[in-house]
């Protein structure tokens, strides 16, 4: 603690142009410091908002691509009604005679080698399959053959009980090649001559190159990649190198959005995914954010170095400068010390400029000259003493303004802050536009406002703890309207009515109403302001009552032993009163303990 007390002692003994330079300096740094931040975040937000819509983009194109390539292959499933004698050979009775029978596996195989010598080398092998026989044939020295059970399987019966073409994803690999996978695409072949009977089933087996070829060509930088799964998680394509393809699996099933972020290993990625229906794949995207934002970093650091250079520049430029500009109120302070010493002959150089410091000079030299013209005319004693007391005056009203503004101001804003607490933002606001009328109003407390703005004052006053104590407050006005333009004291009945709202609403449950009446009585205009609240026990207000009784003067000059926490705002009111029209004006308290309080100020009324 001595410590810091030492450094901003030593702090405060620096000159002023140190003081202007390290601020400037740092309101520089920390200026340029936000910007480039706040530019930066501002720059990376949309930069990731392009490249996540253009990756989803490129997934969605993605997705198109790898449908349609499904799609050639349902469309290469038909090729067998291109070819009428397949057709009628397929459709014809079995053959009698084995030569009969090797001419038809003759002839079908041929078609089924035409098949699969298409561009396409991602077909591996085709089946077409009656109830009797297996036709076959592809691209390796040795085909596939189907397993022994193959027509109790699942895809089988499916393939007997719909005309629509059926995906299988990768279930069987090539037993001379075991890392190859197989899809298969599955079709219902029926006979031309009656269309509801099925003729046979045809199969087409392809592996992924075709699949891989399209998505190799997606690039999602060094630490992006793609990963494309079946519905079981099983991959079927992935280029992704440094996240775990399981995790990201689940996160995009889990994951209620097509695009969010995902942390893995303490780095941030962006992850967009699309689906494949009709081969029910899910097609990933994962894009680091420290690979996007790769340049953004580099033109942020570019452009602080930059900006922190320049602000270092301009900072010299405006050390040499106040070297130069304030060099003349360095001078001045030099001739204040000697002026401080008592020596009086001082005089600042006049000065050709026409700026602030020479202003400052010219002033300087003008005081020295007054303070040696007041020490010269004594006939200025019985003026400063008139003046004096007059000043004193002045100041006795400003001391009870003062007491008045802290207390309102304080109870209002307790007010506002409840209300923001329980969640009423709307009557806050309110609250806030009425408390600026009211402090409006106290621009003009030391002077003379009509009643009708006195209402107005109040009006905004009572919405303000209405709005606090909701049916716990009830308030009525009645006041003659050929009063309101009538002239008083600025600020006269809201202490009144502000202190039947503190020892009526906050001390009670129930509902207390406070009334607000004015009338003319002879030469005096009489306001009321009654309350059916607790009132005040006897022996306090016996104690309000001796300190509304005694000299203004003695609590202005003692306030402590007059211990004015208590009805201050009924003193105040009181005191200004008895101060701006003298002793028959003010205020009367009558109070009876569980029934209420009436308090009255009156004021001269001219006839």
């Amino acid at each position: 603690m001595g410590r810091k007390r030492r450094k901003l002692d030593a702090l405060k003994r620096q000159s002023i142009k140190i003081k202007l330079t390290g601020t400037t300096i740092v309101l520089f740094l920390v200026a340029i410091s936000v910007v480039s931040l706040l530019s930066y975040n501002r720059y990376t937000l949309d930069f990731q908002k392009q490249s996540n819509e253009r990756t989803q983009q490129i997934l969605d194109q993605l997705s198109l691509n790898i449908d349609n390539y499904i799609d050639d292959l349902f469309r290469l499933s038909l090729s067998p009604y291109n070819n009428l004698q397949v057709l009628q050979l397929l459709d014809s009775p079995a053959p009698q005679s084995e030569y009969e029978q090797l001419k038809r596996e003759r002839q079908v195989e041929d078609f089924l080698n035409q098949m699969i010598v298409t561009p396409r080398l991602d077909i591996l092998q085709v089946y077409i399959i009656t109830s009797t026989d297996v036709y076959t044939n592809g691209r390796a020295v040795n085909v596939e053959p189907l397993d022994p059970d193959f027509r109790e399987q699942e895809w089988y019966k499916n393939a007997l009980n719909t005309q629509k073409p059926t995906f299988l994803p990768a279930q069987t690999t090539i037993k001379s090649n075991p890392h190859v996978k197989v899809f298969s695409v599955v079709k219902q072949l029926r006979s031309l001559k009656d269309t509801t009977r099925p003729l046979a089933i045809i199969k087409v087996d392809a592996n992924y190159s075709g699949i891989e070829n399209i998505c190799d060509k997606v690039n999602l930088g060094d630490r992006g990649g793609l990963l494309i799964a079946d519905r079981n998680g099983n991959v079927i394509y992935s280029s992704i190198r440094e996240v775990d393809t399981g995790t990201l699996y689940e996160a995009v099933r889990s994951s209620d959005a097509s695009r969010f972020h995902l942390k893995e290993h303490g780095e941030n990625y962006l992850v967009a995914s699309s689906e494949i229906t009709r081969a029910g794949w899910s097609v990933i995207s994962v894009n680091s954010v420290n690979e996007l934002n790769k340049s953004a970093i580099v033109t942020r650091n570019f452009t602080i170095v930059i900006a922190a250079g320049c602000a270092l520049l301009a900072c010299a430029v405006l050390f040499f400068m106040m070297r130069v500009f304030l060099r003349p109120l360095f001078q001045m302070v030099s001739l204040m010390k000697q002026v401080k010493l008592g020596n009086l002959s001082v005089h600042f150089p006049d000065s050709k400029s026409e700026d602030e410091l020479a202003y400052l000079g010219a002033s300087f030299n003008s005081m020295i000259e007054r303070i040696q013209e007041m020490l010269t005319e004594n006939t200025r004693l019985t003026k400063e003493i008139f003046e004096t007391r007059f000043l004193q005056k002045e100041a006795q009203i400003q001391a009870l303004v003062s007491q008045i503004r802290p207390h309102f101001i304080y109870n209002t804003l307790h007010t506002i802050g409840a209300l923001i607490q329980v969640g009423r933002p709307e009557q806050a606001t309110d609250n806030l536009e009425k408390l600026s009328l009211i402090l409006r109003g106290y621009a003009n407390i030391d002077q003379t406002i009509t009643l009708r703005k006195e209402i107005e004052l109040l009006e905004a006053y009572l919405g303000i703890q209405q709005s606090r104590f909701g049916d716990r407050l009830r308030y009525e006005i009645s006041i003659d309207e050929a009063l309101n333009d009538f002239l008083i004291p600025a600020i006269l009945l809201q202490p009144i009515v502000e202190n039947s709202v503190i020892h009526g609403c906050e001390e009670r449950k129930e509902r207390t109403t406070v009334r607000i009446t004015g009338r003319i009585a002879g030469h005096m205009l009489v306001l009321a302001v009654e309350d059916d609240g607790n009132g005040i026990p006897q022996q306090k207000l016996a104690e309000l009552t001796d300190k509304m009784s005694s000299d203004v003067r003695l609590q202005l000059e003692r306030p402590g032993e007059w211990e004015l926490r208590s009805g201050i705002g009924l003193i105040n009111v009181h005191n200004r009163l008895r101060m701006q029209y003298g002793e028959p004006f003010g205020l009367k308290i009558d109070s009876t303990p569980g029934l209420g309080t009436i308090v009255t100020a009156t004021l001269p009324y001219p006839a």
